[in-house]
């Protein structure tokens, strides 16, 4: 009898269905109470925009969770004795996520807050719905099986073995020492790219396809106590 380690792996790849815009507010100067006023404000209305997104169905969910300030210290040049001196800072800042699920709304907005002082774009994340996730990652998972089934039984035809029977199948990260111990069950991979669009109405996006991918290990064996 002889046993066989094998490796399968298998990928699905979909459109975006969801794009997530992740911003701060920002301001700074010499006076705590205005700097913290203007972030507020500046906030409130970015909050109530995505309130209004989500109430209309084109945004599915936002966070605003983060809220930072802090003091620093600035030496700016004095021009009466040509040395520097000392200021106080003060800085705060306020983050805010949204989710939409239609991306015409997602670009209008981003090209209009583009313009509003003190607010700066982080970055766009993209990702498929759960039910679309799981699903790609069902059918994956399935041909990977299969995959491992096919090597397994080339190494045995190739041995002259016979039939191969399965012993086990593990997730990447599940089968012990090093084998399949570095690999992603499965990974989700996308880009995009922003660029001012026509007119300045809009943002172009041109979000990639998504891929889902599924990495197994498995072990089977062959020979007389196998076909047995």
């Amino acid at each position: 009898m002889t046993r066989i380690a094998v490796e399968g792996q298998a990928k699905r790849t979909s459109p975006a269905e969801r794009g997530t815009v992740n911003l701060h507010v920002a301001f700074s100067g010499t006076l705590r109470n205005d700097v913290v006023e203007r972030v507020a404000r500046t906030h409130t209305i970015l909050v109530d925009q995505a309130k209004a997104h989500v109430a209309s169905g084109a945004a599915e969910k936002w966070d605003s969770a983060s809220v930072h300030s802090y003091v620093y210290d600035d030496r700016v040049k004095d021009s009466g004795s040509g040395g520097k001196q000392r200021i106080r800072r003060f800085r705060a800042s306020a983050r805010l996520s949204v989710t939409f699920s239609d991306f015409e709304v997602l670009s209008t907005w981003l090209a209009d807050i583009m313009d509003v002082e003190g607010v700066e774009i982080d970055w766009l994340n993209w990702t498929l719905t759960d039910e679309t996730r799981k699903a790609l990652q069902a059918e994956a998972r399935v041909e990977a099986a299969g995959e491992t089934v096919t090597r397994a039984q080339s190494y045995a035809d190739a041995l002259g073995l016979g039939p191969v029977a399965p012993v086990a199948i593990y997730e990447a990260g599940l089968r012990g020492g090093n084998d399949g111990g570095n690999t992603p069950m499965y990974a989700m991979r996308a880009g995009a790219m922003a660029a001012p669009g026509g007119g300045g109405a809009q943002v172009e996006l041109q979000p990639r396809d998504i891929d889902v991918e599924i990495t197994l290990s498995a072990d089977y064996e062959a020979g007389p106590a196998a076909q047995g």
